[in-house]
Order: C-alpha cells, then structure tokens, then sequence
C-alpha cells in the first residue's frame, strides 16, 4: 500500500489520505472515470524514438536481461525500495534515448532524497507530492519559488506501490487527481498531463485533460519492455507538444531557473500569425477545476504597447453557441467587453484519448480549446476604492446586461469576477464592463440548454429559483432569465457590503460575512435555505444596520434594503409560480411559467437602474459638498435601452416600484410574512424557514452536483481581490 506522502497540519493525521482525498475526486472527475482498452498504452509515443535503438537499449545497456529489469528486486517489502532502482533505470533510458539538447533537460529524482515542494490540497489541510518526478528545464518550466523542485518545473511524476495493491485503481486515481490538480496549475499552458502507477512487475498509465480522466489496465513491464520504454521517453518528451504542452505560449527562462520573459502566439484578423508579450509583472489567472473550461487569462501588450487579454478555454462539445461568435455580435455595445481577434479549434480532447466509443454514455464529453484576445480593462471589482467607483461599476454592469438581452443574448454567470472596473478616464456606460459570455445563450433559440441549472454559473452569486431547481422534475423547470441574473447582481452587491468597507479595504470579519459564506454550500438545497433567510428574515435589517460599513450608508443603505425588498417579492412571485398548475404546453426549454412577470422586462431594469442612479447622486452630493467638485465618473445615466423594443426609453424620475403580478386569488404581492417567520439577529445556520417546503416530486440534488456535466459549476469559493495564480 502506498505510504502516507500527504503531510497533514490537522489532528486526522491518522487518516488514510486517499480517503482525505476522495472529496475532491468526486468534485473533479465524477463517479465515471474510464478505463481504456488494453492496448492504448502500446499505441502511444511511437514515434519518440528509432526502434532499432529501443534494440539496441535492451541488448547492451545491461538493464534487461533474461526477460526482467535487472535493477528492480523481485519481492520488495516496501514500495519505497523501488524509487531509488527505478530512478536510475529511468535516467539510463533518458540518457541514451532521448534527444539531446543543451538548454533542455529531465533527470528522474525520487522526492524522499530531494526536497520537493509539496502543494495544499484544495479544501484540506495537507499537501501532496510524488514518489518520484522528473525535473524538467526549458521554456516551459520555472523553479518554484524557495525550493529547487516543485510542480511548476516537473515533466511528469510516478507513484510506487507493492504489486499486491496494484488494482486499487480509484486509489491512484485519487492521488493522481490531486498532482493533476497542481501541475495544470502551475503550468498554465498544459493540455493535458500523464503519469504512471508502477510496481516491481507492473504499471498503469493514467492521463487527465480538460474533459476528465481516463486510465488504463496494468500491463507487465518485464513483458512489454518496450512499451514501458516509450511511455518514459513520451512522459519526459523534450518536444513540449509531445509532452502536452501548449507550445504557442513560451518563455525565456534566467539563470535562477525563474521565467523572465514570455511570448503567446495567436491567429489575427486576417489570419497571419500575431506574437504578443506576455506582461510578466502580471500573473495569468488560472481557474482550478481539473475538469471543465479550464479558463487561463493571459495579460499582454501589442507591438504598440496597448495592454490586451487573452483568454483560453475549453468548450464542450455540445455547446450550441461560442462566446466569439456572440462577442462578434456584440462589438461596439457599451459596457461589454470587446473581442480584438480569436482563434477557434486549437485542440480537441478526443485527440489526445485514443478511441472513446467504447466509453460508457457521459463518461466522456469532448472539449475544444479557443483562444480570444479582447481590450483590457480595469481589476475586477472588487478592486474598487470608493463608493462611487463600485455603484457606477455595478449600474453600468446591469445597463451592459440590458444591452445584451436587447440583443437576444443572456448572460447566466454574474459574479464579481465578471464585472471589471473601467479603465481610468472611461466614459459614462463604460465604467463597469460585464465580460465572459462563455455561459450565455441567445434567448430565442429554444433547446433544453435554456433550463435553470444550479450547475451552471457560481454558485454564491446563483438566484433562489436556479437553485430551487435541484428539487424539481426537469420537465417542470422553466428557462434560465434575466431575472435570475439580475438576482445575482443583488448577490454581488450583498457580498461587496458584508466583505469591505466603503474604500475598498477588507472589513473587519463579523457574523454579518457568515451570511454569504453559507451561500457557497455545495448542495444547492443548503445555499437555497440560506440564501432564503438573507433574503426574507427582517432580522437582516437589524443586521446590516449594525455591521455594515459605515462609509456606506449615507448612499447604499437604502439602495441595499430596496433591492433586496424589490428581489425578494420577484423571487416570491415566482415560488408561486413555479408550483401552480402550468397552463399551457412546455416547449423544448421547459415549461414557461414566468411569462408573465418577464413581459415587464423595461419596468425591472428602469427600477434597478433608478436605484442606482439616486445612490450615485447621493454620493456625488455628499463627495461635492466636502470636495467642491464632483468627479464626472459618476454622473447619472441617460437613455437606457428599451430590451422589449431595442429602442430608447427614458429613466423613471422618481423611484417608484413598478407593480408585480400578484398570485392568483389575492390582491398583494407581498407574502413575506405567509413565507418566513421574522427573526432576530442570529447564526444564518440557524435560520431555517417555516412554511416553504419543496414541493418537487423528485429530490436531484445529488445527481446535480456529481453527474458528468458538459458544462461544470464554475467556482465553488468567493472570488477573492487577487485571482488565484499560477507560478510563473
């Protein structure tokens, strides 16, 4: 059995780690995770070397003799017995086989007899490192910082165990995901990555892209020398491509073994080879899931200095409509990020696997990756520094959203790392700018895709019906709309409150931040009843009066308790709703029971931006009357765009509630009282509503957050003020 490699700084130190581990298999790969064919492995790499000298290897390196690896013993008592003979037995093929060049390198090294710079593992207490890694240098790899060896500058990695444990398949796998994990993290321009399980007779290849993770059956590598001889030289490939690499991304690497300077080439408009400079002052984010987009955001600059990003990702396969063609279509709209250039079908997943057919159904969803270079704009928001700057960012954000839904385009993932800052000196409608558009759909092409889905988008920032849906038949669950994401426009707003001050240093923590913590609850049904007693408990009020900021009252007070009062009866309404009799057929997206609330498109918008609007001038008076000056950035709106006409229409004058369809049977549309019971000032894990139950005829929560999904949940932890980061 493999020994404990997973240092722990907690008191389960006498936990099996791959059972610590288990968590994130699932959350990463699924319960389906396939075993390939037998004869995968044999059909890689064929090419990385002349068969005559793979021969010539075996006959006179003195390595194989007499049908075995002379250097392994037979019968180890501890799989730590084969590290040091496997390390030399792979250094010999490295060095006699692989190509030679003066500025690349790979040399095996077991981690017991070198200090390898371990990594946490996500949502745990330990970190993870190999048996053995190959240290790699080239344009790709970069010393971590403190230590020699680490994930950023390893080739590959091997795992030993006693042959007796060999099959324990699900226990590499965990163990693997979590190298995974840290490899494609730390080299942001990996496609995918491959490593073996090996013991005194055997070994089994596993390989992780963005579509998941496939491995094969244990073949013997006394019997099949030559295979295990080109699964080394393909793991330690100099060729960055072979060894999978993204190789239009390179850097130059110094003399402290540390990146100093880097390029990325792309496809421009008129489909010559564009190269740009990375910003190497400014580290790319890296989005952590293992399965899924993958996203990588990489700052650079043109041959004229402007500063431009370059997003990578990878769609799935079934995804009706990409983000570039949607950001054609929406070039020149204020307030949405502008597409400079892209480049559509990099790679394919399924490339990189073999033959998939045999593949049980969902066990595999092919990805594509695309390249899209936009305009640069400001830090999210959350880098804001002023009331001001944050209430202009998030109005301009919810008038871009209106905007695109002018253009039949819905966006479905408003979070805080959506919505930049302008860049300073931006004009009014740009001083928020609404980006990502690789969940958005057209709203007029109707397919079950349309469906609420909590596994789709964030899931603090996600609305209460998008998470009720877990509860629900799919039959019974209407489109995702824009309601929905105006909702979550309030969920951010309510996080920027709990977590900052008014100048946009953290708050000091209270029991007012437990509140949107508990939103990130995995189980959709835990987010919905925590989410539900943010939104309904008066106990809130007394709250957010006394814990919030005190920089943000004067403008966002009243702001906060009207917006939330305002989703609260839109959320309610639509409780209702979902669960009367649907009069009417349900088309392929899903029953339509929202209509009629969503034919009052402009009235919802006008009154949101109203808000908005009466803050700003709040602010701006109060920044006048103790500056004398008033700063142009947040100067009320005007015009804002009719959705339901695509035509100007003017903003309300006063702010004024337009009505809500009430239930059937009543005459008010207010029901918080018939829904919750009031409350005083408590733990949120302690607010538990008294009268909604969920109605829905089959529980799915379990099947939501493990089925195989082409598309992921994309965050389950807030969005932090620094992106997480790769080590460059």
């Amino acid at each position: 059995m493999k020994p404990t490699r997973l240092s722990s700084y907690s008191t389960d130190d006498d936990k099996d780690p791959a059972v610590v581990l288990g968590d994130l298999l699932t959350q990463e790969l699924g319960k389906n995770t396939p075993m390939t064919d037998g004869g995968w492995a044999s059909t890689l790499y064929l090419d990385v070397s002349i068969p005559q000298d793979i021969e010539k290897f075996l006959e006179n390196s003195g390595e194989y003799q007499n049908g075995r690896w002379t250097r392994l013993p037979g019968v180890p008592s501890a799989a730590s017995e084969l590290n040091e003979p496997l390390c030399k037995l792979f250094n010999s093929i490295l060095e006699r086989l692989l190509p030679s060049n003066g500025s690349i390198s790979r040399i095996a090294v077991d981690t017991h007899a070198h200090r390898f710079q371990a990594e946490a593992i996500e949502g745990t207490q330990r970190r993870c490192s190999p048996e053995i890694a190959v240290k790699a240098s080239g344009p790709s790899f970069s010393c971590p910082k403190g230590s020699s060896l680490g994930f950023s500058n390893i080739a590959t990695c091997f795992d030993t165990i006693l042959d007796d444990d060999a099959e324990d398949y699900s226990r590499h796998l965990a163990y693997f995901t979590a190298y995974a994990k840290c490899i494609f993290a730390q080299q942001p321009n990996r496609f995918f990555f491959r490593s073996l399980v090996i013991t005194e007779n055997r070994a089994s290849l596993f390989h992780f892209d963005r579509s998941g993770a496939q491995y094969t059956p244990l073949f013997n590598i006394h019997d099949e020398p030559r295979t295990l001889i080109r699964l080394i030289l393909g793991l330690c490939a100099v060729d960055e491509h072979t060894l999978g690499l993204d190789n239009t991304v390179q850097w130059s690497v110094g003399a402290s073994g540390r990146k100093e300077r880097g390029t990325l080439n792309t496809v421009g408009l008129d489909k010559s080879t564009v190269s740009y400079d990375l910003l190497m002052e400014e580290q790319p984010f890296v989005h952590t899931s293992l399965r899924g987009r993958g996203t990588i955001c990489w700052a650079a600059k043109n041959a004229k200095g402007e500063r431009l990003i370059i997003k990578d990702y990878w769609m799935s396969g079934d995804q009706a409509t990409t983000e570039f063609e949607l950001l054609e279509e929406v070039k020149g709209l204020r307030g949405v990020c502008q597409m400079v250039s892209y480049e559509p079908s990099r790679a394919q997943t399924n490339n990189f696997r073999g033959n998939t057919d045999a593949f049980e159904q969902n066990a595999f969803c092919n990805r594509t990756a695309i390249r899209i270079v936009m305009r640069a704009y400001g830090p999210t928001i959350e880098s804001f520094s002023s009331v001001e700057q944050v209430l202009a960012a998030l109005r301009d954000a919810i008038a871009a959203h209106r905007l695109l839904l002018s253009r039949d385009i819905l966006h479905r993932d408003v979070s805080p790392n959506n919505i930049l800052l302008g860049v300073p000196g931006s004009e009014d409608g740009e001083l928020g700018i609404l980006i990502d558009l690789d969940l958005a759909l057209r709203i007029h092409l109707i397919d079950a895709q349309h469906r609420a889905d909590p596994k789709i988008g964030t899931r603090m920032f996600q609305s209460l019906m998008v998470l009720r849906t877990v509860e629900m038949e799919e039959k019974e669950i209407s489109a995702h709309d824009y309601l929905d994401d105006l909702e979550a426009f309030f969920w951010v707003f309510s996080y920027l409150v709990c977590f900052y001050r008014a100048d946009g240093t953290p708050a000091p923590k209270s029991i007012f931040q437990a509140h949107p913590q508990s939103w990130l609850k995995a189980n959709p049904v835990d987010a919905h009843l925590k989410k539900l007693s943010f939104m309904s408990l008066r106990g809130i009020v007394y709250e957010v009066k006394r814990y919030m900021d005190e920089g943000w009252h004067l403008a966002c007070a009243d702001l906060f308790f009207k917006f939330r009062d305002y989703m609260w009866k839109l959320a309610n309404r639509k409780e209702e709703l979902a669960f009367e009799d649907f009069e009417g057929e349900p088309d392929e997206s899903g029953p339509n029971k929202f209509s009629s609330m969503l034919k009052d498109v402009d009235e919802h918008y006008d009154y949101i931006l109203g808000l908005f609007d009466e803050a700003l001038k709040k602010t701006r008076e109060a920044t006048k009357a103790t500056s004398g000056s008033s700063n142009p950035a947040t100067r009320l709106k005007s015009n804002p765009v009719s959705v339901s006409q695509a035509v100007p229409a003017p903003v309300v004058a006063a702010i004024n509630e337009p009505p809500i369809p009430p239930p059937k049977g009543t005459t008010s549309s207010d029901n918080r009282s018939a829904v919750m019971t009031p409350s005083t000032p408590s733990d949120p894990s302690t607010l538990v509503a008294t009268s909604t139950s969920f109605r829905g005829s089959k529980r799915r929560s379990q099947e939501a957050e493990l089925k195989d999904s082409p598309v992921q949940l994309k965050r389950q932890c807030p969005p932090s003020r620094r992106p997480l980061r790769a080590t460059l």
